[in-house]
């Protein structure tokens, strides 16, 4: 089971100096799996940063990445090295940032594993979830080992001027470490896809992957093999959601 060492608490009152950087953070728990993309299985340490630019109809984290607290830089550190994550990610678990939006808080992600490197010598494996509404600095994607873009089609029920944004889904699909996880649950999600993002030139088949959407066990269990046989019918990637398959729909895991 996972080791958590953060907690959205929004009843938690912590300090930070003006002249500290921090991050909002929802919750950071280690000694789990990614539970979905092409990383699915790898063991690996979360860290949620607190808000989104969306508010998709099928997110399990709402009621998560909604509250948060912020922590310095220096603490976040301390509370991996405590816990023995550090030890962990120098032998190869990944460090995953997630959210809500982690690029809501780039700058705040760069001084922090700057600091990082600066205190442990080494970065470790890390992992960003982005759902291309916001265009990365170049010192993030120089940082940045695997992006696990998002982008979010009509069935998350955002307006599409908000959550369709063509020259940074370019930028994104030209960088070498680049995957494209679409939620899908019909046809119709197929047609959106190939329409807006493949015969565009805009993502490439080969980044792509198709996930079942389901915030439960249940929810999963009937839309999975839909998703298989669009993936299978189409010629692109397939990953579950493995965490919700194994702990159902639970946070910190």
């Amino acid at each position: 089971m996972s080791k958590v060492i953060i907690t959205s608490n929004p009843s938690l009152k912590t300090t930070i100096s003006e002249n500290e950087g921090f991050l909002n953070i929802s919750e950071l728990f280690s000694d789990t799996i990614q539970g979905e993309g092409f990383s699915t299985g790898v063991p690996s340490t979360f860290l949620r940063l607190k808000d989104c630019t969306l508010n998709c109809t099928w997110c399990d984290t709402t009621e998560v990445w909604r509250t948060g607290n912020p922590y310095n830089f220096s603490k976040i550190l301390s509370l991996l090295d405590e816990n023995g994550v550090i030890d962990k990610l120098e032998k190869g678990q990944h460090l995953v940032f997630t959210g809500g939006s982690p690029l809501l808080q780039q700058q705040g992600i760069v001084s922090l594993m700057k600091l990082f490197y600066e205190t442990f010598y080494f970065l470790p494996f890390i992992e960003i979830e982005n759902e291309c509404v916001l265009e990365p600095c170049d010192e993030l994607i120089k940082l940045i080992t695997q992006w696990n873009n998002s982008p979010k089609l009509e069935n998350s029920n955002q307006k599409h001027k908000i959550r369709y944004k063509p020259e940074l889904l370019r930028k994104m699909s030209n960088l070498t470490n680049s995957w494209f996880k679409f939620v899908v649950n019909s046809e119709e999600c197929w047609k959106e896809i190939e329409s807006y993002y493949i015969n565009t030139g805009l993502v490439k088949r080969k980044q792509v992957i198709l996930m079942p959407e389901g915030q439960t066990r249940k929810e999963l269990d009937n839309s999975r093999e839909n998703a298989v046989r669009l993936a299978i019918k189409h010629n692109v990637r397939y990953c579950d959601r493995q965490h919700v398959t194994i702990w159902d729909k639970k946070t910190g895991v």
